[in-house]
């Protein structure tokens, strides 16, 4: 059918349909011809942006509309489809349109609105904010939890860590991953979201310890533009925002400031979060998991978290094991990793001698799964052939086979007594561990004890440690 065959039809079709097509209220349309002046105003204008249509007509648009943008489309008659202008005032998501004849010359121009409610539009950008934000989890997710929904070991703790994380995976309710540094709780939390009926959806980390006090509420709820100094122009979605539809997982909850708890403790009953300036809550369908390698009714007690949002985040518990309690399961631990590092990598040792092994299964692991990674990862690096053996081992992990001292041995055990000052003793010797183990690099202890390198100088400290000194490890 030619174009004329085409426009006989819709004559045709009669004058009331061609103008009901054309004036509606959902497009609002503007016609202007070549000149810039206005030929036709939808009746419904005066409503939206209040200008009256039988005023309007015979007017240059710029006459009419001082902020208008329409009679640009005259100079190149290109079209400019759903862009975000401010008309009369209002945040408007409009489309410019050329209008040519046959032969391609240009007639006029449309505008024409596509969202015409703000508040319509306002959504639409929280929505793509959201999206934005989770797409950046999602790319992250990737590198960091590569094979991560495998919850490896053949033992009766890791069974009966397996099986309370499949029965959590059916429900819908909050779960409290307890356990030391680098025991894979965000491993355990990782594989309840991919089990779960949420596994389209988003998994979000968030690490309680590394974020500054004074950004958690903007963090965990976001904000909206100009609601501090330095805040993003368009704002930014909260944590709990990019986590709609999925799973959150609050990593190191022992550390989240106490006002912050009364907070989140809100959030979890409402299932809405308010944004930092905000006027209107945001709903926000999340499931969630928490996860601390502190005792949490320890600090209950102590008046240091809400016993409230204890039992809020404690309605199913898991625990997981030490690695130095389950040291029959190093040797199937030990080849996973190696083959999700030799896939990351591309090269390195690809298996471990038995006498290698059997150094790994005699050492302590007090950075657990975390500290075994590293030194597997480092072991493959400087091997010299595609066999570790135990020359590639760190000196503190042969000399656990030999029965030479460790720095965990050579500091002593705490003695009965105030239970602050055990945890304090404990806390002290984890830290020089971690330290000893990272071979002096602070950065990567702190990625071992899981914790912000701010927090482990503020903990250094506190023990008498000094961040800036070296330490002797040549005990």
């Amino acid at each position: 059918m030619t174009k004329e065959e085409q426009i006989g039809k819709l004559k045709r079709l009669g004058d009331d349909v061609i103008y009901a097509l054309i004036d509606n209220p959902y497009e609002c349309p503007i016609v202007i011809n070549k000149q810039g002046i206005i030929c036709f105003m939808s009746r419904f204008s005066k409503r939206l942006i209040g200008i009256d249509p039988d005023a309007a007509v015979g007017k240059h648009i710029k006459d009419v509309i001082k902020e208008t943008h329409l009679h640009e489309i005259l100079k190149d008659g290109k079209a400019r489809i759903a862009d975000l202008l401010y008309i009369a005032g209002k945040q408007q998501v409009i489309s410019r349109i050329p209008l040519k004849d046959l032969h391609g010359r240009i007639l006029g121009a449309v505008g024409k609105g596509v969202l015409n409610e703000a508040v319509k539009v306002a959504e639409l950008s929280d929505r793509i904010e959201v999206m934005d934000g989770q797409l950046q989890y999602y790319q992250k997710q990737v590198s960091d939890l590569k094979g991560g929904a495998t919850i490896v070991g053949r033992s009766a703790a890791i069974a009966q860590m397996k099986e309370n994380a499949m029965l959590a995976a059916k429900s819908n309710a909050s779960v409290l991953m307890t356990g030391e540094s680098g025991t894979g709780k965000e491993v355990v939390a990782f594989f309840i979201h991919q089990n779960s009926a949420r596994a389209g959806g988003p998994f979000i980390r968030v690490n309680c310890a590394s974020i500054p006090r004074e950004l958690f509420e903007s963090e965990l709820f976001g904000y909206e533009g100009g609601a501090f100094t330095g805040a993003r122009s368009q704002g930014k979605p909260g944590k709990f925002e990019l986590a709609n539809g999925g799973t959150i997982l609050l990593d190191e909850i022992g550390e989240m400031p106490r006002p912050m708890q009364a907070k989140l403790l809100r959030v979890l009953q409402e299932h809405t979060v308010d944004r930092l300036g905000g006027t209107r809550p945001i709903q926000a369908d999340f499931r969630l998991i928490a996860a601390t390698n502190r005792d949490l009714q320890e600090m209950v007690r102590t008046g240091d978290f809400r016993m409230d949002l204890f039992y809020r985040i404690n309605i199913l518990s898991i625990h997981a094991p030490r690695l130095r309690d389950i040291r029959e399961d190093i040797p199937l631990l030990a080849a996973h990793l190696i083959g999700l590092l030799n896939e990351e990598m591309g090269w390195g040792a690809s298996a471990i001698s038995p006498e290698a092994m059997e150094e790994l299964k005699n050492y302590d692991w007090p950075g657990n799964v975390r500290e075994l990674r590293n030194v597997i990862e480092r072991a493959m690096i400087i091997a010299k052939e595609r066999l570790i053996r135990p020359e590639d081992l760190p000196e503190r992990v042969r000399r656990s086979a030999t029965g030479e001292p460790s720095l965990s041995s050579s500091i002593p055990a705490p003695h009965a007594g105030n239970l602050r000052r055990i945890l304090a003793e404990t806390e002290r010797r984890t830290i020089l561990e971690a330290l000893r183990s990272a071979g002096g690099n602070k950065s990567k202890a702190s990625k071992i004890l899981g914790i912000h390198r701010t927090s482990l100088y503020e903990k250094m400290r506190t023990h008498g440690l000094d961040p800036d000194a070296e330490i002797d490890f040549s005990l």
